[in-house]
């Protein structure tokens, strides 16, 4: 771990001696009989399930929230194509497709003493989704709801616009799913992000800001109080430093920012196991269309053409560690055919340029890129690629939550990013390219549809209200074909959600490879993890 050890910073260093300090001195006694789980990732910017695409909040807010329903369990793996009862205990359809009657389970506690769970709480979690309150980032995955009527305090209806073939798995606790006290909003108003109350199996202890997010058990969890007491999840951006947190014991899990050759190496060397989940997250470009230079689509192909998408995941992912994307639609979800890109081809993207009125290429300044994940060494690598046809970027890194904001605000003329979604075409397409989710600071419209298409608005529609999945498929094929036409994405890499984890001290009741298409929401269920002796 010599090698390991000389990439850290001091600061970095100086944080794991005081843990290992800690770990010296020891657990005062009361402490010791309780199960603590140690988790090394990156501080959560909120608590707010509705409020963040960030990783690492999505990651932990499913630690203290629930959904009307959850991913079944089916010979042990999680799929995403079923789900099964979590706060609804039941529901119905009518027979045109667009009512549906869910049935809450009774006695099912919030946090805190904040009372039972209610169809008031069902309506209010997606009614401030729907009316885009501020901060809210899934109210897209919810418009296909007209209105919500609260029958009884365990009855909630939800009526629809259309049919919509997904809506029970738009109703799991992920994302916009998640159901959240509306007393404890009331209560805690712009606050809540840091007061943050659900049903799930761990309660918001406290927030050390830039050390730690303090969970524990809930004793009156639906589930049953989880074995695990304690969850410490510590604020560790390094991921050389979580990893020798891992090798001395300090920390059992690990969220890295990237998995990277080295890191898995690393990981295998001491024992550990890597958790790995598929079909992860996608890595791409958009590239918006609608300013020159890139709305001229030769220029658009030549950027594709100068792209070296098999370099790019070699250097980041070699191996087994992610696979080359093949569809704008990331393999496992639904709907998802393979696309034809324009190949690694530098010559011909120098004759595209010139032909549209570029012989010498272009400069783009002020190119914004996030300091965090695979970002910086992503576009690094398509920097140097770019720059070999004419086309050079001047890069300013900056914080992730700057880059968020820059990008809706429309500043990069192409816009690398990376996600995971529910494993459907429409949840992903919708959020990605559909023409209500331009970004436009005019009107705060802060989508993700970075291309600024408009191209498949007509086939999303159709395949909201199409019952027939045969032809519900054939519809985001189609899509697919038309944005292979039309050059305004380019998939880079899937690649798997991957923990480090010690299995000497913390055991998940499922195989760390579950294999490609499984569940990509890695601990899922974290009421099923235990700390062992």
């Amino acid at each position: 771990m010599s090698d390991l050890r000389s990439r850290l910073s001091l600061s970095a260093l100086a944080l794991l001696a005081a843990f290992t300090l800690l770990a010296l001195v020891g657990p005062a006694p009361a402490e010791a009989k309780k199960a603590i789980l140690n988790i090394a990732a990156k501080e959560p910017e909120t608590l707010d399930p509705h409020s963040s695409i960030l990783g690492q909040t999505q990651a932990i807010v499913r630690f203290l929230y629930r959904g009307l329903t959850r991913f079944a369990i089916k010979d042990g793996k999680v799929t995403t194509a079923e789900v099964e009862p979590d706060l609804a205990e039941s529901w119905t359809l009518s027979p045109d497709g667009t009512l549906w009657t869910f049935k809450l389970r009774k006695g099912v506690q919030f946090h805190k003493g904040f009372g039972d769970v209610t169809a008031e709480d069902v309506k209010f979690s997606f009614e401030r989704q729907m009316k885009r309150a501020p901060g809210t980032l899934f109210g897209v995955n919810l418009d296909v709801i007209k209105s919500i009527e609260v029958v009884d305090p365990y009855t909630v209806q939800i009526l629809l616009k259309s049919f919509d073939p997904i809506f029970l798995l738009r109703m799991v606790g992920y994302q916009q799913g998640y159901i959240i006290s509306k007393k404890a909003v009331d209560k805690y108003g712009d606050q809540y992000k840091w007061n943050p109350v659900g049903s799930g199996p761990f309660y918001f202890d406290r927030h050390a800001p830039r050390e730690k997010v303090v969970l524990k058990a809930f004793d009156r969890f639906v589930g049953g109080r989880p074995q695990v007491d304690e969850i410490n999840w510590f604020d560790v951006p390094e991921d050389a430093t979580k990893l020798i947190g891992l090798e001395k014991g300090t920390f059992d899990l690990l969220y890295p920012e990237a998995v990277t050759a080295d890191f898995a190496d690393q990981v295998k060397k001491m024992g550990a196991v890597l958790d790995r989940r598929g079909p992860g997250g996608q890595e791409r470009f958009y590239v918006d269309m609608t300013k020159p230079p890139f709305d001229d689509v030769r220029v658009r192909k030549a950027f594709m053409h100068a792209i070296d998408r098999k370099a790019i995941k070699e250097t980041m992912y070699p191996g087994d560690l992610a696979r080359l994307a093949d569809s704008c639609v990331p393999p496992g979800y639904f709907g998802h055919i393979p696309m034809a890109f324009p190949e690694y081809n530098p010559e011909l993207a120098k004759k595209l340029l010139a032909e549209a009125g570029h012989p010498n290429g272009f400069t783009i300044k002020n190119y914004f890129i996030s300091k965090s994940f695979f970002y910086p060494k992503v576009l690094t690598l398509a920097q140097e690629q770019l720059r070999k046809v004419g086309i050079n970027v001047e890069i300013q890194v900056v914080e992730h939550a700057t880059y968020h904001e820059n990008i809706r605000k429309n500043l990069n003329p192409f816009v690398l990013y990376g996600g995971t979604r529910i494993t459907d075409a429409d949840p992903w397409l919708s959020l990605f390219l559909d023409s209500r989710e331009i970004p436009n600071p005019a009107t705060g419209n802060k989508g993700t549809n970075f291309a600024h298409y408009k191209g498949i608005d007509d086939l999303l529609v159709k395949g909201r209200v199409e019952r027939d999945v045969k032809k519900r498929a054939a519809l985001y094929h189609e899509a697919q074909k038309r944005l292979e036409r039309d050059l305004v994405c380019l998939p880079l890499t899937d690649v798997p959600s991957m923990w480090a984890r010690n299995p000497k001290r913390v055991s998940t009741p499922f195989n760390p490879d579950y294999g490609e298409f499984a569940l990509h929401y890695t601990y899922n269920y974290p009421e099923l993890l235990k700390v062992l002796d």
